[in-house]
């Protein structure tokens, strides 16, 4: 590899930096499960399901799933579409959707980084584990004075740090 190279992936580097996008988001823990588990089985599907594809069977607007997996926007899986998912996997149960446990938090503040997409689209890798869009940097629960301004619609779902 020559300097040129070097210099070319180190510019590379700096460029998907700053593409990178930083911001917190207020969620129902359960949901943002739910989201990463719908997305992980549609990308697991063989053939590979796209957002609109998966959208197009659950027989719901073109863009509904790209709109819940796009966590800056509000819109999440409700019951009817939950009931949906589970019928075009050909799932058994509800519970496959669903973790184990009871989630330890309710509503929490969440900060993420969104990660550029390569190739046009999120896959799975070598070792078996799929590409993420985002990366969680930290989570936190609300305290009691969140939650009050939260419930009164004082709290801003989105906030953009970068």
């Amino acid at each position: 590899m020559c300097v040129f190279d070097i210099e070319i992936n180190v510019l590379s580097s700096l460029l998907n930096l700053m593409k990178e996008e930083l911001f917190e988001i207020i969620i129902l823990e359960l949901d943002y499960f739910l989201i990463e588990k719908v997305r992980e089985m549609r990308i697991r599907h063989q053939p590979y399901l796209s957002m609109l594809k998966l959208s197009q069977e659950m027989e719901l607007g073109e863009s509904y799933v790209s709109s819940v997996e796009n966590l800056k926007s509000r819109v999440k899986y409700n019951i009817r579409a939950i009931h949906r998912v589970a019928k075009c996997f050909k799932l058994q149960s509800y519970l496959e959707l669903f973790p184990s446990e009871v989630m330890k938090n309710d509503i929490v503040r969440m900060r993420l980084r969104k990660f550029p997409i390569k190739k046009g689209k999120l896959g799975v890798n070598d070792d078996g584990t799929v590409d993420k869009a985002y990366e969680i940097v930290s989570v936190n629960p609300l305290t009691e004075k969140e939650l009050q301004l939260w419930k009164s619609n004082k709290l801003p779902y989105l906030t953009i740090i970068k």
